[in-house]
C-alpha cells in the first residue's frame, strides 16, 4: 500500500490551553491537521459545540481515548460516552493504557482479551470500533503464571508490586533481546481478531521497550490503523527513556513515515508531552507532519474544501 497517512493531533498534548474544546479544534484545523483525537476533556464540554466545530472546519474525529472501565460502564448505560461519540460522528474508542497487572502472564492476558472481545461485540451495536494504544510495559516479557499466583495470594502495595514486576521483567530478559512472542502485546494480538480490536501504535513507547518500531509493525498486520508519533531519548539510567523533541531523539522518523505509508496506516497522530507552550506544540506538530507527509496536506486548501 502507498496511501499517504493523514495528519492528526492528540488533544491531550495541549490540555494546558484555556480555550474551549471547539476553539481548540478550530485552532488545530487552521494549523493544518485533518483530524483530532480526543481525551479527557471530551466528556467535559457540550458535544454539540464540538460537532459544530468539526463540521465547520472539515476536521475528522479520529478517535476518543477512554479507559476500559469507562467504556464498559458506558455500555451499561452508566455514562454518556457513547452518546457523545454519536453526536460528533466518532466511530473509534481507544483504550490508552492498561496496567501491567492485566498483561503480566498468559492467564492475565487471556482474561483481558475476553473483556476486550465482550466490549467490542457490544460496541458493534453502536457502530463503534475498539482499539488499543500501547505503552512500553506491553512489551515486557511475560512472567510465568506461577508468579501471578504467588502475587495474587499475597498482594503487595501497588508501588511495590510495580517495582517487583519491573525487576523480574528485567531479570528475565537480562543478556538477551526479549522475543515479541513472549510479551503481553503479542499474546493480546493472537488472542483477538481484527473484528475485535485494532491498534494505535505508539512508536516512542515501542522504542523505549527495546524494540525497533518499524520491525514491530508487521506483527499488527492490517490492524494497525493509527500511529502515535513521539520521540524518545535514553536518560543514561538503567536503560530508561524520556520524551525528546520530534526528530532529536533516537527514532528514525524518515524510516517510520516510509513504513507507515507501506503498511497502510490511515492516520499519524502527533503527540507531545514535553513541557513547552501548547500553541507551539500545535504549530510544530503541523509543520513536522507536513514536512514528512509532503505538501498534500495544505491547510488553506483543506479549509477551502470544507466551506
Amino acid at each position: 500500500m502507498t496511501d499517504i497517512p493523514r495528519p492528526a493531533l492528540q488533544l491531550y498534548s495541549v490540555r494546558a490551553l484555556d480555550d474551549s474544546l471547539p476553539d481548540i479544534v478550530r485552532r488545530a484545523a487552521a494549523a493544518g491537521y485533518e483530524g483530532v483525537e480526543f481525551a479527557h476533556r471530551f466528556r467535559e464540554e457540550p458535544p454539540e459545540a464540538v460537532a459544530a466545530a468539526l463540521s465547520e472546519t472539515g476536521t475528522v474525529p479520529v478517535g476518543v481515548h477512554a479507559e476500559l472501565p469507562l467504556v464498559e460502564a458506558a455500555l451499561e448505560g452508566e455514562n454518556d460516552l457513547l452518546d457523545r461519540c454519536s453526536t460528533i460522528g466518532c466511530d473509534r474508542l481507544i483504550v490508552p493504557h492498561i496496567s501491567f497487572g492485566h498483561l503480566r502472564s498468559r492467564n492475565a492476558v487471556q482474561s483481558l482479551a475476553q473483556r476486550l472481545r465482550d466490549a467490542s461485540v457490544a460496541l458493534d451495536d453502536h457502530g463503534i470500533d475498539l482499539g488499543i494504544h500501547n505503552v512500553r510495559h506491553y512489551l515486557w516479557p511475560l512472567l510465568p503464571d506461577v508468579v501471578e499466583t504467588i502475587t495474587d495470594a499475597a498482594p503487595l502495595p501497588p508501588g511495590v508490586e510495580n517495582a517487583a514486576t519491573m525487576a523480574a521483567s528485567r531479570a528475565l530478559r537480562a543478556g538477551r533481546q526479549p522475543k515479541a512472542t513472549n510479551t503481553g502485546l503479542w499474546n493480546l494480538i493472537t488472542q483477538t481478531e481484527a473484528t475485535d480490536l485494532f491498534f494505535e501504535v505508539e512508536v516512542g513507547e515501542i522504542r523505549a521497550a527495546g524494540f525497533d518500531p518499524v520491525s514491530a509493525f508487521p506483527m499488527f498486520g492490517d490492524r494497525l490503523e493509527l500511529l502515535h508519533l513521539r520521540d524518545v531519548a535514553p536518560t543514561g539510567r538503567f536503560g530508561a527513556f524520556e520524551d525528546a523533541p520530534h526528530g532529536e531523539g533516537v527514532l528514525d522518523m524518515e524510516r517510520i513515515f516510509a513504513a507507515a505509508r507501506d503498511t497502510g496506516v490511515e492516520w499519524i497522530v502527533y503527540e507531545n508531552e514535553l513541557d513547552v507552550d501548547a500553541d507551539s506544540k500545535i504549530d510544530h506538530g503541523a509543520a513536522f507532519l507536513r514536512k514528512h507527509l509532503g505538501q498534500n496536506h495544505d491547510p488553506d486548501v483543506r479549509l477551502a474544501d470544507a466551506e
